[in-house]
């Protein structure tokens, strides 16, 4: 693995830690026709660093998803300071994409390949009224649901399995086997409930496809031990509908922990709100 030190070379490997409101973006990956995040970050740092560079994130989301915490990586030759990728960038971003901290990383460092686990979180507002401040952050379903049964089902999802049932008809993944490491549905704020889902990667639309199918178990249509059923016939047709991207967010990746970081800024990570803003 490559560790060299900065100063040895002309090329530097940078991370920035990224959080963004995907409402108004067509997804993370860059588009000629539509508004993405990448094409955002891209722009401002051509104009931060004066030179094109190639962006490496660690998860490719869809329209309308959000992230806490999403890292990505590029390689440059600007010597601009750390400090300066994180302020100067946060000047030129719009409003619904910003900078919270930065890192300069080997060079053979890979926000996705180098990652051995990912977590999402998943929003579910119950009630009958869908309150406006909570609008594309949230999916609002009218109906209350059965919190214990959803936990109760989701624990047949853990482990590896093939996830065929749980990804979209038109995912390209050479291969449907994943591995969930964990998967909670908990209760918040009263009304707000929280599934949180880590693996070591996943399939398209895996994470939609599971809360929708957990959202039947909710609201009484399915038992939790047909999860397991569905899980085990490996047909996308029997599983839940596919949940809003809404409601989705990209929570943290992590990395091994030995992975050499030169130097940062700020020192530590900034703490981040586990939820947004839900009133």
């Amino acid at each position: 693995m490559e560790t060299v030190a900065p100063g040895m070379s002309d090329t530097r490997n940078i991370r920035l830690l990224v959080q963004f409101d995907g409402t108004n973006f067509y997804g993370f990956q860059e588009q000629k026709t539509h508004r993405t995040v990448q094409s955002e970050l891209k722009k401002g740092l051509k104009s931060l660093c004066n030179e094109e560079v190639v962006i490496h994130t660690s998860s490719r989301t869809d329209a309308g998803v959000h992230a806490i915490a999403m890292p990505v990586n590029f390689h440059c030759h600007s010597r601009i300071p750390l400090k300066a990728f994180v302020l100067g960038m946060n000047s030129i971003l719009p409003e619904d994409v910003k900078v919270l901290h930065a890192d300069e990383v080997p060079l053979d460092f890979h926000a996705r390949f180098r990652a051995i686990e990912k977590t999402y979180m998943f929003l579910i507002r119950c009630g009958y009224v869908e309150l406006p401040l909570s609008r594309n952050r949230v999916w609002h379903v009218k109906k209350p649901l059965d919190v214990a049964k959803m936990d109760q089902a989701s624990k047949y999802l853990v482990g590896t399995h093939d996830f065929t049932s749980f990804r979209a008809h038109f995912c390209d993944a050479f291969s449907p086997v994943r591995t969930i490491t964990n998967i909670q549905v908990t209760s918040e704020h009263g009304a707000i409930i929280k599934i949180e889902v880590s693996a070591n990667g996943f399939l398209r639309n895996m994470v939609r496809i599971i809360v929708g199918t957990l959202v039947q178990v909710g609201l009484g249509k399915w038992s939790p031990e047909y999860v397991q059923e569905i899980l085990l016939r490996k047909d996308r047709r029997i599983a839940g509908p596919t949940a809003p991207p809404c409601g989705l967010y990209l929570k943290d990746v992590r990395y091994p922990e030995d992975l050499v970081v030169f130097d940062r800024w700020p020192e530590g990570i900034l703490p981040l709100q586990e939820s947004p803003l839900l009133l």
